[in-house]
Order: C-alpha cells, then structure tokens, then sequence
C-alpha cells in the first residue's frame, strides 16, 4: 500500500492527491497520532529542497505571469504546478513517518522479506531485509548524532579547523554506534504469509489508481 500510495502521489494528478491525502488523516487518526513532533522535524530538513521545487517550477514554467509587466515574475501555472508537487512529497513524508512510527522493527523486517519473497532465496531476503532495516535506522541515528555534535561544537565561522573537528568528532561517534549494533543480534524469522482477503486493499487501491490516473 505505502508502494502504490507513493506512485500515486508521484503523480500529483489534484484528485489522487485529495484522496491521498483523506485517506492519510483517516490513518493518522486510527494510529492515534503518532509522534507529530518527528513528522514536523523531517519536514523541517526538507525546507530547502521544498523551496528549490517551489522556485524552479515558479519561474521555469511557461504561463500568465503573476506580476505583469515585471521580469522576474513567476508563472501562475508554474507556481500552482509547485505547489501540486511540494503536497505530493509532504504526503509521501507523512506517509513513510506513519509507517515507521506505527510498524515494529520486528513486522517492518517481516514485510520487506514478504516483499521480496518471489524474487530472492531465503539467505538473500535476510540479507537484504536486514540490510534495508539498518539502513533506514541509521539516517535518523546519524542525524540525531549530528545535531548533538553541531550543538557541543557549533562552526560558527568559517574556520577549516572548525570543521574538521566536527566532522571528526562525527565521524568517531559513527563508528562507536556502528560497533555497538554490530554486536546487537536481529532475530529474522520466515514471513507467514498474509491472509488472501488482506490483498484485496491494495488491489483495490491499485485499480482506482489506474481508473484516475
């Protein structure tokens, strides 16, 4: 569902967003809300990425220019185009943060190695379901561990020696993080698999996709 839910948003078609997005609250609202102040923090590292999609479409994009008469005027077309493609990525966001705020590690390993199950061995889905795992854990851990290190030592100027402490200090609180969950076991069990109504939601959902898109 989070795959097709992603593709469609990919598309930014106003009505798949609509329901997308309807259909996110209903399942913020079941899970309870989980934890708004993780979901506001990834937003907040998306700002500039966000701000360079509103520009480049703002001012790239042929159409009836907001300001007539002015040079650098946006394009009302491409600011409405912009705006279309920063609500796809924020609903793809909330949509990644739910399934990791309301999903166990235990299930998250279980669902990737259910995935990929017709296309890999069993050694090779453990391998690459844990792998996946770790590696979607490690980006919050190191920006967690990043911000702790910029907020003892801030690079307030542009001093090389600043920086290279940072990026020192960094660097060694990786591998010490790094070494802790090496020695940390995974239990990695074989995946039973889903109970065949369960796939009639994201059939379903595929097939108004299709219909819409």
């Amino acid at each position: 569902m989070l795959l097709l839910f992603t593709a469609a948003m990919a598309t930014a078609r106003t009505e798949l967003l609509a329901g997308g997005t309807a259909m996110l609250l209903l399942f913020y609202l079941l899970a309870g809300n989980p934890s708004p102040a993780t979901l506001l923090l990834m937003i907040k590292r998306l700002r500039w990425l966000l701000l360079a999609i509103l520009l480049v479409y703002g001012w790239w994009t042929p159409g009836d220019s907001l300001w007539p008469g002015t040079t650098l005027s946006p394009t009302i077309d491409g600011l409405f185009l912009g705006l279309l493609r920063i609500l796809a990525l924020l609903a793809i966001v909330a949509a990644v943060h739910l399934l990791l705020q309301s999903t166990s590690r235990e299930d998250l390993l279980t669902a990737i190695m259910q995935l990929i199950h017709p296309l890999t061995t069993r050694q090779m889905r453990e391998r690459i379901a844990v792998r996946t795992l770790l590696s979607i854990e490690a980006v919050t851990q190191v920006q967690a561990l990043a911000s702790d290190v910029l907020r003892e030592h801030p690079v307030t100027t542009r001093n090389v020696r600043n920086v290279a402490k940072s990026s020192r200090l960094l660097y060694k609180h990786v591998l010490e993080r790094a070494a802790l969950a090496a020695n940390t076991p995974i239990e990695v069990n074989e995946p039973v698999s889903p109970p065949g109504w369960q796939w009639i939601i994201p059939l379903a959902m595929g097939g108004v996709i299709f219909i819409l898109v």
